[in-house]
């Protein structure tokens, strides 16, 4: 069993050093997120300013029905502290990676996760991920859907830079 504590903080070290800075726990803490960090910058590919977030919460006993209801709310919360005052669409796109931290993920749950697209959104993104303390394991979507299909590397490998471990 990993310490969910210790994993977090490696992360925490993970996303600062490739840019990202922690969100003030006074903001993400009511919305029962354990942390949040954001990273803000121009990038030519996103075709304007990137606005990234990756926000994490401690779900025991996930279901599909919490994790897109964690999704979305990481989602909303991402879009409200944005950097930027320009609406998505208008030279801003926001990312937002929503990573449950939970343990025994069923292995019909995992291949749930590695199949269902995330939801889409116009100049913006929404990728539930799951991290099992039991073994350490990370689950996210690993398909290239047409729509979007040339972000989908970049989501992945973002992913793995700053959670695999």
């Amino acid at each position: 069993m990993i310490d969910s504590n210790q994993w977090l903080q490696q992360v925490s070290q993970r996303l600062a050093a490739n840019g990202f800075n922690q969100m003030p726990p006074q903001i993400y803490q009511p919305q029962n997120f354990k942390f949040a960090a954001h990273r803000s910058r121009f990038e030519i590919t996103k075709f304007g300013i990137a606005e990234n977030f990756f926000i994490f919460a401690e779900i025991p006993n996930l279901t599909v029905g919490a994790l897109q209801g964690f999704s979305s709310t990481a989602f909303q919360f991402a879009k409200a502290n944005k950097s930027s005052s320009l609406p998505d669409g208008f030279f801003t796109a926001t990312f937002c990676f929503a990573v449950a931290i939970t343990a025994n993920v069923p292995r019909d749950f995992a291949e749930y996760i590695f199949a269902t697209a995330p939801i889409k959104h116009w100049s913006a993104f929404e990728m539930s991920v799951v991290f099992d303390v039991t073994n350490g394991g990370l689950y996210y979507f690993t398909g290239t859907p047409l729509w979007g299909a040339a972000y989908y590397n970049g989501f992945r490998r973002e992913i793995q830079a700053n959670l695999a471990g």
